[in-house]
This record gives C-alpha cells, structure tokens and sequence, in this order.
C-alpha cells in the first residue's frame, strides 16, 4: 500500500531556465511539495535563494550553459550513472530523456522504483538548433524518433501536456499508456494587476496590442509574423506587435527587422521582460499570439488566458488544445488566416470582451494545485498497480485498460 507522504525524484535536464520545459518543471514540482509531499530535483545549473517550499530538495548534477541565448545546458552526469545513492525515492518522474534521463532510468531498475516519463518537445524538431552540426546530421533520419520511441517504452506511464501532442506520439508509432493532462500555472498568474503606467514603459500609447511572447526560436517563426503583421497594420492603423521573451537562434535577425524603416514604427521587440511587466503586459494588450506547428502545450497562450486575455494561434499541436476555437479565440491554419482572424478580433471590441471572459473562465482548469493534486493520485496509482504490471511483465493491454478505467473520474485526463 502506498504511504500518504510520497518521496518523488523529479529528474530534467532543464530546471531554471527560462523555457517552458523549465517552467513547467518548476510550477509542478513547487505545487507538489506545497501539499507536504518530499519532491527531490535533479537537475544541472539549478539556481538556488529563492523561497522555496521546506519539502523541496535540490540536488544539482553540474553541467555548463552552452549558449547564451537558447540557455541550452550540457550535462554528462556519467559519475552518477551507476551510482545511486538515493534509496528513499517511491517513484522517477523524468521530464528529459537523454543524459539525465538515462541517469534516472538506471537509478529506478537499481531501486525497483516506477518510471513515469513526461515528453514535452520532440528532439527531433530542436536537435539541429541546438547542437551544432552534429545535430543537423541527426535531424535528417529518424534516428532520434527512434531513441525516444525506445526510451519511452521503459515508463510504465507516459505523459503529453495535450491530446494533440498525444496524436503527434502515435502517429510515431509511441506505445500507450499514454494520458494528456495540462502542465498548470500558478495562482499569480490570476493576480488583479494595476497596469500602473507598463503602456508609457513600453511605448504603446493607446494603440491597438498584438503581443507575441515567446523565445525567438526558428519553430516560432517570429520573422513571419512580423511581415505578416504589416499587413494586419494596413487594416488597422492603430495596430503594434509587441514581442517579448527570451533570446534565441532568430533574436539577431529579428532585432535587424525590427530597425528597418519598414517596420520601426509599429514592431517591437523588448528582450526579457521583468515578471511583473510580463503579467501586466498580459492584462493591457488586446490579443496575444502564437505561430508554432510542433508546441508541447503552448503555456504562454494559458498565461494570457488568466489575464483575460483572447489568442491567435496556429491550429497545429498544442496549441489547438489551448484556444478553443470561436469561444476564445482563433486557430489559424496559414498566415493568411492569422492576418484575417487577428484583423477581425482588433476591430470588434465586444467579441474581444466576449472571448477575453471566456479565457480567463476556461484558465481556472490550469491552476497548478488541480494538477498537482492529479498528479499525486497518479503517482500512488502509477505505484500501487501499474508498476506491478510491468514488473511480472504482463501484457501491456493490461496496463492500458486499468489506466483508462482509472482517469475517468479525472475531468482534466485525457487518453
């Protein structure tokens, strides 16, 4: 029988990052433990001195940040591979696959302890961004669906942050057990904010606001965007983009774009922002937007959400389960469509109202502590029957069809 206070190893390459795979870690682990459950990080370049849960543990495993602008963290733990020292552990949550991943997959066969293995962003698509040259022979074959499809099938549990990110898995020949839940946010992204000038800070005025938040990534297609949205500036006059966010692989080009005579008078690009400013961003603009085919989740869309805020998006994975179609804004399928549905929402100021109050009424289902309280009944689950499963080597159908009886009572599951 599973005890009440569990001891999970959450295990992730990235941890205070600022991606949404960092972001995401931190939200849930942080969630977890404030409802008085022991969750250990494992993690390299974990930065520590803020205030933290007492039953939030840190153990970072080295590494080094080799890009200062895509804050892609390189760690080798090969010391800790074979040696595990960590025997409280109930169960290995492993967010990241390779390198800690494969630390975390040995520590679990050594422990006899479930893996449930949460897949976020394919390595297929980020590979040739983020490991120079080698990375872009590896992104030319399947090779790497290959290893993920192989690693994934030692969980007894695989988690996607959505169903279309789940239909992504399948179409790659995944294995079930695979659910969809939500990563979640935390409560103060529902905080009241007085905008206290953060128009006059960033130069808006009283224009009409598209914001863009995101990391200046090639998959993002920031640059797209923002020709694109000098045609949406014709149709209305008023108009600004506002991008935001951290640095990536196209920050150069866009901060070139953003200069040009063309573009400087209704496109800007303002880097990482404070938190607060991000927050109050959200509440000011008038629309925010993401242009990505291949998202995780998409969690800034659920941010902005919170805030009351409508989204532009691309109907593509992740995405096309966090705006919800006519009711909170508008998935695009080319940017033809975007321009359309963005030009329709910035003129019509009550359906703006309309769908900013349906956000903000559909993000309650993202708080964080929903989730962490789900996923605490997932992991004693995960521990008291899927595991033995797995153990005596039962067919696997076997493990599906309990799994798929068990999340019915859990309205935020999907499989």
């Amino acid at each position: 029988m599973v005890k009440n206070k569990l001891e999970i190893g959450i295990f992730s390459n990235m941890y205070s990052q600022m991606n949404g795979l960092a972001h995401g870690v931190r939200f849930l682990s942080n969630a977890i433990a404030k409802l008085g459950h022991n969750v250990h990080i494992f993690a390299p370049c974990i930065q520590d001195g803020y205030k933290k849960p007492k039953t939030l543990h840190f153990h970072d495993l080295g590494g080094v940040q080799i890009g200062h602008k895509t804050q892609f963290v390189l760690t080798v733990p090969i010391h800790k591979i074979f040696l595990c020292q960590e025997d409280y552990l109930d169960i290995a949550h492993i967010h990241t696959h390779a390198t800690v991943g494969a630390m975390a997959i040995n520590w679990a066969k050594y422990l006899g302890i479930p893996m449930i293995g949460s897949h976020h962003s394919p390595m297929q698509f980020y590979t040739a961004q983020y490991i120079p040259i080698f990375g872009k022979l590896l992104a030319k074959n399947d090779i790497i669906w290959r290893y993920e499809r192989q690693v994934l099938d030692k969980y007894d549990l695989v988690h996607v942050p959505t169903k279309t990110k789940k239909d992504l898995l399948l179409r790659y020949k995944f294995k079930e057990p695979i659910i969809a839940l939500n990563t979640g946010i935390p409560d103060f992204y529902f905080k009241t904010l007085r905008q206290n000038g953060i128009r006059e800070k960033y130069n808006l005025g009283d224009k009409k606001v598209l914001l863009y938040a995101s990391r200046l990534s090639p998959e993002k297609h920031p640059i797209r965007v923002i020709k694109k949205f000098r045609e949406i500036h014709k149709e209305v006059p008023d108009s600004h983009l506002l991008l935001v966010g951290s640095p990536g692989p196209s920050t150069d080009a866009v901060e070139k774009i953003v200069k040009n005579k063309k573009y400087r008078d209704f496109v800007s690009y303002e880097g990482r922002v404070p938190f607060e400013d991000l927050l109050k961003l959200y509440n000011t603009v008038d629309l925010t937007c993401l242009w990505s085919w291949v998202e995780a989740e998409g969690l800034v869309l659920a941010e902005a959400m919170a805030q009351g805020t409508p989204s532009v998006g691309a109907n593509g994975c992740g995405i096309a389960n966090i705006i919800k179609h006519g009711v909170t804004g508008y998935l695009a399928n080319n940017l033809d469509q975007f321009s359309e549905y963005v030009i329709k929402l910035l003129k019509d100021d009550d359906l703006r109202e309309e769908f900013g109050k349906n956000a903000k009424t559909i993000a309650e289902d993202y708080r964080i502590e929903k989730v962490a309280k789900t996923w605490i009944q997932l992991y004693k689950f995960t521990i008291d029957e899927l595991y033995p499963l797995r153990y005596r080597r039962e067919e696997r159908r076997h493990r599906v069809n309990l799994l798929k009886e068990f999340i019915q009572q859990f309205p935020n599951v999907y499989f």
